[in-house]
């Protein structure tokens, strides 16, 4: 039996950057979900700083092409309404492709 969001979450939590959108593109949203909570997770724990996580995976949120408030729900597990904040930051920001590259 198939799990793409299982599939996404091992992925994102084994990804150094994440996937550009030409290759992520062909997954589908389940996957695109679980990568990113997988991958926000490995950053939170690499930088030590959950807020940045949120902020990368709502600019990865709006860049994969999906609904905000279902990832947000990742977020609110944390207890901090903060990294909820952050998060919806990170998916309204305009040109959010380039303030992802620079806030690398």
């Amino acid at each position: 039996m198939a799990n793409p969001f299982g599939d996404g979450v091992m992925d994102g939590l084994k990804a150094q950057t994440p996937q550009p959108l030409s290759e992520i593109q062909h997954h589908g949203l389940e996957y695109r979900r679980g990568y990113i909570c997988g991958y926000a997770y490995n950053l939170a724990e690499a930088v030590g700083d959950r807020q940045k996580a949120a902020f990368e995976a709502g600019l990865l949120s709006r860049r994969y092409g999906l609904e905000r408030d279902r990832i947000a729900e990742f977020f609110s597990e944390y207890g901090n309404p903060q990294t909820v904040v952050y998060f919806y930051a990170g998916y309204d920001t305009p040109g959010g492709n380039e303030a992802a590259r620079m806030a690398r």
